[in-house]
C-alpha cells in the first residue's frame, strides 16, 4: 500500500519578513537600552516652555543643543540637575578652596593641573559622548576636567571674562577674579602687537589668537574655522624667550623695578618677616643674578623677574626665612614644605642648576616642555605652577625690567619640532607641542643653527656637564623662512 507524501508549506515571505524585522528592532531596541547613559533634559531659557526634550542617551541631547544658534542660552542637564553642557559659553574653575586645584587632560593625553583661585574662567569647547567630561581652553592649552569639578555658565555682557585691552605702547591681561562682577586683576606682559586696536576689549583664552567678539571666537576654537583678527598665531617675547639666552643686569637695574613698587632698602641678617614697608631681600642682589648666568648660562633677568613674581618682589615670609624667592617646594596643598637655603645665592644656584638645567630645560625629563616661561601649553608654566597666569606675571616683571628679547623662530606645535646634532645629522631631541628657537648664526646646507635646550656631549644631552656657547642644535632653514613670512604678516 503506497503512502502519500505531505509536502511541508514554506512560511510566507511576509511572515519571515516581519519576523526578520521584528528581530532587526529587538536588537535595536536592546542595543540602545544597553547603552543608555543617563537622563539629560534640554532646556532653552529663551523659549516657552524652557524644556525641549529628555533623552537617556547624551548624545541625543547634545544633537538637539548644537542644532540651536549659538547665542542661544541653553544647556543639557542631568538626572541630578547638573549642568553638564551649554550651546556657547564659559567654563567656571571658581569651586574649590586655594589649597585644593583641579586636575584635567590635555589632549596629547598628558595630565595637566590648575588652580581656579588663579584661573576662574576657560572657554567652553564641549562636553564629551557620556557627559561626563567637559572641554575647556585656557591659558594655552585645550584639556578634558570632571564636570563635577567646574561649573558651566553663559556668556553675557554681565558676566566679567578674562580678555585683553591695549594702555599705551603695553598689551594689558585683565584676569577675571570671578564672573559676577568683581573686580579683575590687570597687569601689562609685554609690548602691544600692532593688530590689537586701542579702546577695544579682546577676548582670547590661549593668547595667541584674538577677538573681538566672544561667540566668534567660541565658533571659530570649536571648528578651527579661524577668524581671529591677526592672521598668524602671536607669541609674547618676553614670555616665550627661552632661558638659555644672556642678558645684561646689574644691582641698579634691580633696585630700579623694586622701587616702583616702593622698596628702598634691603635687609640685615636679623631681620625676619614680616619686614617693614620699603625692604626687600632682592634690594641689592641683582648681582647675583648675573654671577649665575655666568655660572650655567641662564638669562639673569628671567631669573631675577621670576624671584620677583614668585616672592612678593622678595618680600613673602620664604623669601625673608628661607632665603627662597622661587617658591621651591611650596605646593598649593602645603606651602609650608617650602625649601630653605642657606643664603639668596645658594638659592639662586639650585634655581638655575637643580630646577632649570636638570628639570625645566632638560629635555630628558618629564616635566620639559621649552625653558620659557610659557602658559599651561608650552613652558615651564606647564608643570612649575598651579595658578595658568604664572607665565604671563614672569613675563610682566620681565618687560618692566626693560628686558629687549631675542629674534624668536616659533612653532606653533601642530607638529613635532625636531633638532639635530649637525646639519642633516641625528636628532638630539623633540619639541612635541610649540618650540622656540634663538638664532645663533648664519645657514649652512640647508639649516640653522639655534641654541640648545642643553648642554651637549657627544651630539647628546648631557646635563652632569656646564652649558657651553657652544651649545647648538640645528633646524631646516625653511622653518626660519616660515616664521619670518608670518611675522611680516
Amino acid at each position: 500500500m503506497s503512502r502519500k507524501i505531505q509536502r511541508r508549506r514554506k512560511p510566507r515571505r511576509s511572515v519571515v519578513i516581519a519576523a526578520v524585522a521584528a528581530g532587526i528592532l529587538l536588537a535595536v531596541w536592546l542595543g540602545f537600552k544597553v547603552t543608555e547613559n543617563g537622563v539629560f533634559t534640554v532646556i532653552d531659557y529663551s523659549a516657552n516652555p524652557k524644556e525641549i526634550g529628555t533623552w537617556k542617551h547624551y548624545g541625543f541631547a547634545a544633537a538637539k543643543l548644537n542644532a540651536l544658534d549659538p547665542d542661544t542660552p541653553a544647556c543639557i542637564e542631568n538626572e541630578s540637575g547638573k549642568v553638564v553642557a551649554i550651546r556657547s559659553g564659559v567654563v567656571d574653575f571658581s569651586g574649590k578652596p586655594v589649597t585644593e586645584n583641579t586636575l584635567y587632560t590635555m589632549e596629547n593625553g598628558e595630565q595637566g593641573y590648575l588652580n581656579g583661585s588663579y584661573g576662574v574662567d576657560g572657554l567652553y569647547l564641549g562636553t564629551s559622548g557620556d557627559g561626563r567630561e567637559v572641554k575647556f581652553q585656557m591659558a594655552g592649552t585645550t584639556g578634558w576636567v570632571d564636570v563635577q569639578d567646574v561649573s558651566l555658565r553663559f556668556y553675557s555682557d554681565t558676566v566679567r571674562l578674562s580678555g585683553y585691552s591695549r594702555y599705551q605702547d603695553s598689551l594689558v591681561h585683565q584676569v577675571s577674579t570671578g564672573l559676577d562682577g568683581q573686580e579683575p586683576l590687570a597687569y601689562s606682559i609685554g609690548s602691544c602687537p600692532s593688530f590689537i586696536d586701542p579702546d577695544v576689549f579682546y577676548f582670547s583664552y590661549d593668547g595667541h589668537w584674538f577677538y573681538k567678539d566672544f561667540y566668534t571666537m567660541s565658533e571659530a576654537m570649536r571648528t578651527g574655522d579661524g577668524r581671529a583678527v591677526n592672521e598668524e598665531p602671536w607669541y609674547n617675547p618676553w614670555q616665550f624667550t627661552p632661558h638659555r639666552t644672556l642678558s645684561s643686569l646689574t644691582n641698579a637695574d634691580g633696585n630700579a623695578a623694586l622701587a616702583a613698587r616702593g622698596i628702598t632698602r634691603g635687609v640685615s641678617p636679623e631681620d625676619t618677616w614680616p619686614l617693614e614697608a620699603g625692604q626687600s631681600v632682592l634690594f641689592d642682589a641683582a648681582d647675583l643674578f648675573s654671577k649665575v648666568q655666568q655660572e650655567d648660562w641662564m638669562n639673569a633677568r628671567m631669573m631675577f623677574a621670576l624671584a620677583m613674581n614668585e616672592s612678593g618682589a622678595g618680600q613673602s615670609e620664604y623669601a625673608v626665612d628661607r632665603h627662597n624667592v622661587f617658591g621651591h617646594e611650596a605646593g598649593d596643598e602645603n606651602p609650608d614644605a617650602a625649601s630653605g637655603y642657606p643664603d639668596l645665592l645658594a638659592c639662586v644656584q639650585s634655581h638655575a642648576w637643580d630646577w632649570l638645567q636638570k628639570k625645566y630645560a632638560n629635555p630628558g625629563n618629564e616635566v620639559w616642555h621649552g625653558s620659557w616661561f610659557g602658559d599651561k601649553g608650552s613652558g615651564i608654566n606647564v608643570m612649575y605652577a598651579s595658578d595658568p597666569y604664572w607665565g604671563e606675571k614672569a613675563a610682566s616683571f620681565l618687560y618692566r625690567l626693560g628686558f629687549e628679547p631675542p629674534e624668536l623662530i616659533t612653532r606653533d606645535g601642530s607638529e613635532e619640532t625636531p633638532v639635530y646634532d649637525r646639519p642633516g645629522g641625528s636628532v638630539v631631541y623633540v619639541f612635541a607641542g610649540p618650540a622656540m628657537l634663538v638664532k645663533t648664526g648664519e645657514a649652512r646646507d640647508g639649516y640653522l643653527p639655534v641654541r640648545s635646550e642643553a648642554p651637549l656631549s657627544e651630539g647628546k644631552v648631557d646635563v652632569e656637564i656646564p652649558y657651553e656657547e657652544t651649545d647648538i642644535v640645528w633646524i631646516p632653514e625653511k622653518w626660519a623662512a616660515a616664521a619670518d613670512s608670518a611675522a611680516e604678516s
